[in-house]
């Protein structure tokens, strides 16, 4: 046992008097950093992982809606196309919140110098075909055009639906 400790001794003596050569201390340093980098590396491969899995899951997601189950149709008629975005909408909406969203998908709305005029044929046939019911709330200029299911027997809006327009 002695023996042991005189050995660990002798050792510790010898490394005192021969210090560490600069390219020891430079290779530990190396060594050092080099673990360090691949820990860094491990977390940002981990990192990555979880944002690409993040991507596609947003991916599907802006897939849903740029592509919704039911797509825009433009060789739809135009009341067709009323009823569309009032579904899509998923709230009753006032002919100047429709002529705003069918702009975005019918270029040829953009070249009608009045197209309050040019949609309101349109909203008419609709409330005629019964595929959207005009709403009058009071102190608000104009209809909201409701689609059928959001109206009950007695001609009133749905709580829901009325809280969607506020």
């Amino acid at each position: 046992m002695f023996a042991g400790v005189q050995t660990h001794i002798t050792n510790m003596e010898k490394n005192s008097q021969n210090p560490p050569s600069n390219q020891d201390i430079r290779l530990n340093r190396l060594k050092k950093k080099l673990e360090d980098t691949q820990i860094e590396l491990r977390k940002v491969k981990e990192q990555l992982y979880e944002k690409e899995n993040e991507n596609i899951k947003l991916q599907v997601l802006l897939d849903l809606f740029e592509y919704p189950k039911e797509k825009y149709d433009e060789s739809r008629t135009w009341v067709s196309k009323l009823v569309f975005i009032v579904t899509q909408a998923n709230k009753p909406l006032r002919s100047t919140e429709i002529i705003e969203l069918l702009l975005r998908r019918e270029p040829v709305l953009h070249e009608k110098e009045s197209k309050e005029k040019f949609i309101s044929p349109s909203l008419n046939a609709a409330m005629k075909f019964r595929r959207l019911i005009p709403y009058k709330l009071k102190g608000v200029r104009g209809n909201f055009y409701c689609l059928p299911e959001w109206v009950n027997n007695g001609g009133e809006l749905l709580p829901e639906m009325r809280n969607k327009i506020y």
